[in-house]
């Protein structure tokens, strides 16, 4: 059902991509054999547009084709009049010009997601992720769920007062947050869902306008980390006292 959603999409989107291309090329012919020169190029920038918002990283090529499509089709029907070829080839410059910069965007984007989801698909520690604006849950990683004993589904896009409901320690939290950006080490209890709490220490891991990604630690699991690390040098100085003795 997944993969057939997927297809759907995409040939959705080849097919928007098709008309708008499509109708700016049959737009241009239609306006230059009735020497109405005014109006075909905005018809272009819906299918750069397009293709810059579906296909980002594609959208320079495909910007240069069609404005190749489009200047030799001014140059064809044209009848080479001075003015319009001048028009043309400024409006030339402004499709790939347009396509380079949104398209650096885009791709810059996709990016920050990638890293992101990077983070989120390979830390192992817990990652929790909100909007500081609307205080609403972004994402989850799976171990964080686990410690709340909630799914991922059931925390994410929900009010982060679900999982942390001490408000007065999310402020101080986003306050120190705006001070330093990172290196903030800050405790706080969390709330499971049966009602058991947790205390969790964040730091901030990456810090943009609307969004606070940050590691999670639980300080339970350290102190039974520190307990088995206690325990198992305590066995090691018995089992050196032992031998010592027998020999």
């Amino acid at each position: 059902m997944g993969q057939q959603s997927y297809d759907i999409e995409a040939a959705s989107r080849l097919f928007i991509v098709f008309v708008a291309s499509i109708s700016a090329i049959a737009g241009t012919i239609f306006s230059l054999i009735h020497g109405v020169s005014a109006v075909f190029s905005f018809l272009y920038l819906l299918p750069i547009i397009c293709v810059v918002y579906f296909y980002p990283g594609r959208a320079v090529l495909f910007a240069l084709g069609i404005s190749i499509i489009y200047i030799g089709l001014v140059y064809a029907l044209g009848a080479f009049d001075p003015f319009l070829i001048a028009v043309s080839t400024a409006w030339f410059a402004i499709f790939i010009t347009l396509a380079v910069v949104s398209s650096s965007y885009a791709n810059g984007l996709l990016e920050e997601k990638a890293r992101i989801r990077h983070i989120m698909e390979n830390t192992l520690e817990g990652i929790f992720c909100f909007d500081p604006g609307t205080w609403y849950i972004r994402r989850v990683n799976d171990k964080c769920a686990r410690w709340l004993l909630y799914s991922r589904n059931e925390l994410e896009g929900g009010p982060v007062s679900t999982a942390w409901p001490d408000a007065d320690a999310q402020q101080r939290f986003i306050g120190e947050v705006k001070l330093r950006k990172t290196g903030v080490i800050f405790e706080s209890p969390f709330r499971q869902k049966n009602g058991g709490m947790l205390r969790f220490v964040l730091s901030p891991l990456y810090v943009t306008k609307n969004m606070v990604l940050c590691s999670v630690a639980n300080v339970a699991d350290a102190k039974v980390a520190d307990e088995e690390i206690r325990q198992t040098l305590e066995d090691l100085e018995r089992q050196v006292r032992e031998r010592t003795a027998h020999l």
